[in-house]
């Protein structure tokens, strides 16, 4: 009864003296009441206490009332656990592998809010056949070197939320490929202006592809087909933004360090910035289902469309002091899979320190009913070469495309896909040709199984966290889970 009188009061007064109050009085007097609350109970615990002692009996305690997140803050709602299995819209500012996912809200109140969220992915790799060589456009031996091993292939941490306004929002991220090794701590901080403005400074990607402009990992796979691996660029820090020009026409930018600011510090680091944009228009239905994502897992009942064109501009450079020193730039490669900035990859015993690399990209896909059609097409160009020696080309032009499909068989439950990439370079012309399928256990994006064939042929791509060894000629046969939350 006392509580319900006090309670009756607390609410009773407010509605009495003032018919309009903020936030932070209703606060206050959420709070007061709350610490009333609990010392009446330990008033009310003692009196039972010693009701007890005199009687000989014990009393069981009674059941501890603890306030929900919304009882304290009524602008804070519970977290809705059952809204999880839904795909994640993530961040509208993060166009690479750094947007978070749902996530869990831990906290939030009139000046903040703070979520949690993560992302995983273990795999079985198996490149065949074991045993192989290669040569290069010189005619010189590669050595090719496939593996087979079971990885946590990435682990990705998320927080993010906002600081005493909506509009004024920060991420950061734990960044790791177990493969590798490789360990980055990153965020960013920006403001959201309105639906036509949002502006940001810190890691993002350039949105030079379709796969950086947000979508990871609503991917087929859980990493990127051959083409888009060996045009796409990378991530930086810098300055960028994102909005709409209008209805149904995006458009996002940014300018950075360079071309991959990971594991690179200030002092590798020229003063020569490096910029990226892209138009992305949605003329049917104005969306392309969660981030972008690729397949038409929500089903479309209307045909979805979307048309992109990006371009990208880097002036890289070797990174090192000398040229004796191994180049820890590693983002640009011939298409018989030679690092540019190696001694040797142009001509024997000539070493590149610099170059411009100039990208653009065309996409267009469709959603209808489950199924799902995706091509990109890519131009680049490296030129403007700085080397120790004698250059046999001014510059290198380099075209290709990848394409993609897939259908829901079932629908929220089995998914089957199929794709090709090609390369066309003079210094060799990959391709490659995808089958493969996803198993969605609990009728969600967030969570499934992967299973790959690819049939490559001769890699451009080396890298330890993608599918791909340089040179590689044969059978590459990936399993995979993934979840987001």
């Amino acid at each position: 009864m006392i509580i319900l009188l006090t309670c009756h009061a607390l609410w009773a007064q407010p509605q009495a003296s003032a018919p309009a109050q903020t936030n932070q009085e209703l606060l206050k007097a959420i709070d007061q009441l709350v610490e009333q609350n609990r010392r009446l109970m330990e008033q009310i615990n003692s009196l039972r206490q010693s009701l007890a002692n005199q009687s000989g009996t014990a009393q069981p305690a009674p059941a501890q009332i603890v306030p929900s997140p919304a009882q304290l803050d009524p602008a804070a709602p519970d977290d809705d656990r059952t809204l999880l299995p839904e795909a994640s819209g993530g961040s509208p500012g993060v166009f690479g592998e750094f947007n978070p996912g749902r996530g869990f809200t831990v906290a939030k109140g009139p000046f903040g809010m703070l979520n949690f969220s993560g992302y995983l992915a273990a795999r079985y790799l198996n490149q065949l056949p074991a045993d192989q060589t290669a040569t290069d456009h010189l005619g010189r031996r590669i050595a090719v070197d496939p593996r087979q091993d079971f990885q946590l292939h990435r682990v990705m941490l998320f927080s993010q939320g906002w600081l005493f306004t909506p509009k004024f929002q920060y991420g950061t991220f734990v960044w790791t490929v177990q493969d590798t090794n490789q360990v980055a701590v990153g965020g960013a901080l920006s403001y959201n202006f309105n639906k036509y403005v949002l502006i940001g400074l810190g890691w993002n990607a350039y949105p030079g592809t379709q796969s950086l402009q947000g979508s990871h990992p609503y991917w087929e796979s859980y990493d990127r087909v051959m083409a888009d691996e060996f045009f796409r660029p990378f991530f930086s820090q810098g300055l960028y933004g994102q909005g709409i020009i209008v209805p149904r026409l995006e458009y996002r930018w940014m300018v950075g360090n360079n071309n991959s600011n990971l594991d690179t510090p200030a002092t590798k680091i020229d003063r020569k910035l490096s910029a990226g944009g892209a138009l992305t228009w949605l003329p049917t239905t104005g969306e392309f289902g969660p981030r972008g994502a690729f397949g038409d897992y929500e089903r479309h009942e209307k045909l979805a469309t979307r048309f992109n064109l990006a371009y990208t501009y880097s002036p890289e450079e070797r990174q090192t002091s000398s040229v004796t020193e191994v180049s820890n730039n590693t983002t640009l490669r011939l298409a018989d899979s030679l690092n540019v900035f190696d001694t040797g990859t142009f001509a024997n015993g000539v070493t590149v320190t610099h170059t411009r690399y100039r990208l653009i990209s065309a996409a267009v896909g469709i959603k209808y009913r489950g199924f799902w059609l995706q091509g990109e097409g890519y131009y680049r160009k490296l030129d403007q070469f700085v080397a120790d020696g004698a250059m046999p080309v001014r510059a290198v032009r380099d075209t290709g495309f990848y394409v993609q499909a897939a259908h829901m068989v079932v629908p929220k439950r089995i998914e089957l896909y199929a794709g090709a990439s090609y390369i066309f370079s003079n210094y060799g012309h990959p391709k490659e040709f995808i089958a493969g399928g996803n198993y969605y256990p609990w009728n969600s994006r967030n969570l499934r199984l992967n299973v790959q064939l690819i049939n490559v042929d001769h890699s451009p791509v080396s890298s330890t966290f993608g599918f791909y060894t340089g040179q590689l000629k044969g059978q590459v046969v990936a399993i995979g889970f993934t979840t987001l939350y």
